[in-house]
């Protein structure tokens, strides 16, 4: 067993101690070793990509937040018994969407329908497009508590995923009403925000993102929030957390957080979440890594089913500023039945247990039968 899936066991067993609702632990994320890979533009003029989306086969779509009114396709072979990528990703199209706001940052498909949904930042908008025309088909009604006056230094809706027979996004950093941006004490209040499949809100619920590291004085755009986020069952969320600090050198850090709504308070008529009162997310960490000054991830989205019944996990980065336009691959297993306490001491004992739990892993409980929906 390599240090990769080591570090996966490790992390399993721990969540083992906070389960989901429902008896089962959370995912477990393990990362293929094989580091950041370039995206190439080629030749579209393609840029700051910060929101990805899975089409099917091969075929990825992204969207900017430089005011390109495009949504780009991008080609991306993953090696199904690696887990890796292969070849050399690149953009190979674009579609025209005249409708598509200045700050594009979060893009979700919807197979069922064609259709890409975008959500633009500075207008707290999410519009529906076609996926062959670019015509724009409609929008979702976002909760006012998201209305631009409410949002913090280009700070709001960052996320954007269509899973489990719903749609997802969340602010980036607090909103007004809810609490000062992060700091090195503290982090920010984060509202997560669940529409259903008729694109009606049905649930919001606190977050608090960590606080940054350090603070940097040579710059002063430090922050720690929320970048994306993944259904995994219809309570189930990855979250994707991206700071940037650091005492001396500037850096970026992404983490990657399990959370389960049906554990915490719907905070949806609550006009401020900032006193508490309420039960936040809990949150389990999967996985994380500092990319130093090269790679900014801002976007994520699931991708193909791997040869051993995981799923495959992309993150991308945006090139804004002079950094790295890349991807990284990661796998997602699927979460096991809790076992009893009297079994901890076992599965904690050696990775022959972890094999032994991944070999008898179900498919009833991951989001592959509900991610098309």
């Amino acid at each position: 067993m390599d240090r990769q899936r080591l570090r996966g066991f490790g992390l399993s067993v721990v969540a083992l101690c906070g389960f989901a609702a429902g008896g089962y632990a959370a995912p477990v994320v393990t990362d293929s070793g094989q580091g950041p890979i370039a995206v190439s533009s080629g030749g579209t003029g393609a840029a700051e990509l910060s929101g990805l989306t899975y089409s099917g086969g091969t075929t990825y779509h992204a969207v900017g937040d430089n005011g390109a009114t495009s949504i780009w396709e991008l080609s991306i072979s993953v090696d199904t018994a690696s887990g890796q990528l292969t070849g050399s990703p690149s953009v190979t199209g674009s579609l025209p969407v005249a409708g598509l706001g200045s700050d594009s940052e979060g893009i979700a498909y919807r197979s069922t329908t064609g259709t890409f949904f975008v959500a633009d930042e500075v207008g707290s908008t999410i519009q529906e497009f076609s996926g062959t025309t670019g015509a724009s088909v409609g929008s979702v009604s976002v909760p006012a508590i998201y209305q631009p006056s409410n949002v913090q230094g280009n700070m709001g809706l960052e996320s954007l995923a269509w899973g489990a027979g719903g749609l997802w996004t969340a602010n980036e950093e607090a909103l007004v009403p809810d609490g000062p941006l992060s700091n090195a004490t503290t982090g920010s209040w984060v509202r997560i925000q669940q529409f259903d499949s008729s694109l009606t809100a049905v649930g919001q619920w606190g977050y608090q993102t960590d606080p940054i590291s350090a603070m940097n004085p040579f710059i002063t755009q430090e922050r720690s929030g929320v970048v994306d986020v993944l259904p995994w069952t219809s309570t189930e969320l990855l979250v994707l957390e991206r700071e940037l600090g650091g005492a001396i050198v500037p850096t970026f850090r992404s983490r990657l957080y399990y959370v389960d709504t049906a554990t915490a308070t719907d905070v949806s008529a609550l006009p401020s979440i900032d006193a508490g009162g309420f039960t936040a997310l809990s949150k389990t960490l999967l996985w994380e890594q500092n990319f130093g000054t090269t790679s900014n991830f801002e976007g994520m989205t699931y991708g193909p089913t791997l040869d051993n019944g995981s799923l495959s996990l992309l993150l991308i980065s945006d090139d804004g500023g002079g950094l790295a336009q890349n991807l990284i691959a990661l796998e997602v297993t699927p979460p096991t039945p809790v076992p009893e306490p009297s079994t901890w001491a076992m599965l904690a004992a050696g990775a022959g247990a972890a094999a032994l739990a991944r070999a008898r892993r179900r498919r009833q409980h991951s989001p592959l039968a509900t991610l098309a929906g």
